[in-house]
């Protein structure tokens, strides 16, 4: 099973699939047109609505009702739509990595097609914002306003 989300001007996220009995999700992450070496927040949002622009694409995916995390920290809890949180880009603008994500590994695949991707300005926290910041930090990781989005689709072989 595949799917792919393209985000228009920056790239694009793949994940697949390769047999329900391991259900073990690669994502993969080829995305460019960024600052040099500027980091930025990325997780897949719960709705595939751009009527709003990305503004319309809702929360965090979070099929389990976890508050936000990040796998840096494996025994605490997190969203599958976190993702990997955050992203640097090389010297020219560019972002290439992949990864078997645990935590889409856990939900039924078909439940992220329609969904969406978000690059946000800002740098997720990772659910480790304090103070008054705590609240949203455990929602968001107060990742900042969208920058980039884009749809997640069924792919083809």
């Amino acid at each position: 099973m595949k799917a792919i989300c393209i985000i228009p001007s920056y790239g694009r996220v793949s994940f697949s699939q390769c047999c329900k009995k391991h259900k073990r999700v690669t994502v993969s992450f080829d995305l460019f047109n960024f600052l040099e070496n500027a980091t930025h927040a990325i997780h897949i949002h719960e709705f595939g609505d751009l009527s709003d622009g990305c503004k319309s694409l809702g929360p965090h995916y979070n099929p389990t009702n976890e508050t936000h995390g990040s796998p840096d920290f494996p025994d605490a809890p997190r969203h599958a739509g976190d993702l990997i949180n955050n992203f640097t880009t090389n010297d020219k603008g560019r972002f290439v990595y992949s990864y078997v994500d645990d935590k889409l590994s856990k939900v039924d695949f078909n439940d992220i097609y329609g969904r969406s991707i978000v690059i946000h300005c800002g740098i997720d926290d990772l659910g480790r914002g304090a103070g008054k910041n705590k609240a949203e930090s455990l929602k968001t990781g107060n990742a900042g306003t969208r920058l980039a989005c884009g749809i997640i689709g069924r792919k083809g072989c």
